[in-house]
């Protein structure tokens, strides 16, 4: 069995503005190093054996809180950082959507000028998966990413097509669990997320 835990980094000033963001290397808002604490603390008493982020901060910071908890280094992977979007980044996110009603190509075939498309996304999240299959067998493997991966990365996981994963909801701080039992992956949860405590 092999445990894996996907996590999205917490809010950049580009999700809450929401501007694409994609390879560009925004920091947390104060929102998010709260999100990333929050996380911390609910991973303080949950197994992990290994820890990987994307090499972009905003997910190397919310993965470095929750390795500081579990008393683990983070393996920086690049191979799981965010969608290229090319000349969109940074753009409103909008101007994705009417760029790609302008190309008449479909979602998953689309490439922004200078970036990758979803397609080859999905591709480098199932290289990634066959790693995790290969290398971490009866392993907790926490993976710290970005929302378009992650949705790459869970179309392989579900076996379901690009256009159903980008239905899917992930929040920022957001947590979905998948365990591979006897060679299939099961979803035992998707989109979760920690609330702030309330005092009493």
């Amino acid at each position: 069995m092999i445990r894996l835990i996907l996590i999205r980094h917490g809010q950049t000033m580009a999700n809450l503005q929401k501007h694409l963001q994609g390879q560009s290397d925004g920091a947390l808002t104060s929102v998010g190093e709260e999100q990333a604490q929050r996380l911390a603390e609910h991973f303080h008493e949950i197994h992990i054996d290994h820890i990987i982020s994307s090499n972009l901060q905003r997910a190397v910071h919310t993965a470095q809180a929750i390795a500081n908890v579990r008393g683990l280094s983070v393996d920086i992977q690049p191979i799981v950082r965010e969608w290229h979007c090319g000349l969109l980044d940074g753009l409103p996110a909008e101007r994705l959507f009417e760029t790609l009603a302008a190309s008449n190509v479909s979602m998953p075939d689309f490439r922004p000028e200078g970036g990758e498309t979803l397609r080859e996304v999905q591709q480098r999240a199932g290289k990634f998966l066959h790693q995790v299959e290969e290398l971490y067998d009866g392993m907790h493997v926490a993976v710290c990413s970005h929302g378009d991966f992650l949705r790459m990365l869970i179309s392989r996981l579900k076996k379901i097509s690009i256009a159903q994963a980008n239905q899917i909801d992930l929040q920022n701080a957001s947590i979905s669990t998948f365990d591979l039992i006897d060679g299939n992956w099961k979803t035992v949860a998707i989109n979760q997320t920690i609330e702030p405590a309330v005092n009493a």
